[in-house]
């Protein structure tokens, strides 16, 4: 019994090398963002919850252990992320990431006075993704929606200053 039981591991213990092998992560299509929602602004603490939307183009799923990376309002850097995580991704579907931020107020109200004066206000968010086979890069631009702007600037512009 003993040596069945052996030969039983010794088979099964083989099966997940077996299966990394069949995994060709060097033609691993990159995740994509395809969304950014800001959730929540309190500019008393300087703090920011952002959604951020992050598709899975590949037919197996990809462990996410980090996200990090950089806000941009305008040009202006407002913020540097970085979470970690202990979610996978599932293969070919869309997953949110909550994420936590604390925003640089001096460049946030530097954006925000850009986007009063141009009337536009440009995003980007450019970052890493950390995955069990390296980094894997994520970018995401565009311009905020009307509706965005005035939230911006009533929670920028209008705040109650921090004490």
């Amino acid at each position: 019994m003993k040596k069945v039981f052996m030969l039983f591991v010794s088979i099964f213990s083989f099966v997940p090398h077996a299966y990394a092998d069949t995994l060709d992560f060097s033609s691993m299509l990159q995740p994509e963002i395809h969304g950014i929602k800001l959730v929540s602004f309190t500019p008393e603490q300087a703090t920011a919850v952002f959604d951020v939307l992050v598709y899975n183009p590949n037919t197996y799923k990809l462990p996410v252990r980090e996200l990090t990376g950089d806000v941009y309002l305008n040009k202006h850097h407002v913020s540097a992320l970085e979470a970690n995580s202990k979610k996978s991704l599932a293969p070919l579907s869309s997953q949110v990431f909550t994420v936590p931020v604390n925003v640089k107020t001096d460049a946030l109200m530097t954006a925000a006075n850009d986007v009063v004066l141009t009337g536009i206000a440009e995003y980007k968010f450019k970052g890493y993704m950390m995955t069990p086979v390296g980094e894997q890069l994520l970018t995401e631009s565009g311009q905020l929606t009307a509706d965005q702007i005035i939230t911006l600037l009533q929670a920028t512009l209008f705040a109650t200053p921090r004490q």
